[in-house]
């Protein structure tokens, strides 16, 4: 699967310019991978962010009070390892395939060198990363709010 076509498709990546998308394209890896690998474990830190393209990613992670873990699958277009990529910090859920995945990787040396080569990609990156880490604050949030209710 061409990484540069599928980025095309994804919102956002539309209108990125054409040299942008070439390069942002250029800096990532695409590979397959097969069924039970794990690609990032909960508490470890990692330096790789994640693009799903075909397929899907199983992330667990736990609940705050409960310590019971929750499952949800990252499907086509969804991005995983944004904190450690962005922040060096441990990871909050275990990532892995539990079926055969193709997904783009991008280290964490590539997006230092995004902003300086292609400013527009760095940018929209940014804004896809910050939108998705906003829908797993709320997600978590929630979660949050239903426990309290619970033992408050």
């Amino acid at each position: 699967m061409d990484i540069q076509n599928f980025l095309k498709l994804q919102p956002g990546f539309e209108n990125l310019p054409s040299n942008e998308l070439v390069t942002f394209s250029q800096m990532m890896h695409v590979a397959l991978y097969p069924p039970k690998h794990i690609f990032n474990l909960r508490g470890e830190s990692g330096n790789t962010l994640y693009l799903v393209m075909d397929g899907s990613v199983s992330m667990k992670s736990a609940e705050v009070i409960t310590g019971l873990e929750i499952e949800h699958q990252l499907r086509v277009g969804e991005w995983f390892g944004l904190l450690s990529l962005v922040e060096n910090m441990s990871s909050f859920e275990s990532c892995s395939a539990p079926e055969t995945v193709t997904l783009a990787s991008f280290h964490r040396v590539q997006f230092n060198e995004l902003f300086d080569t292609a400013p527009s990609a760095g940018r929209l990156l940014l804004y896809m990363l910050s939108k998705q880490l906003a829908r797993a604050l709320i997600l978590q949030n929630k979660r949050l709010g239903i426990l309290m209710k619970k033992y408050l």
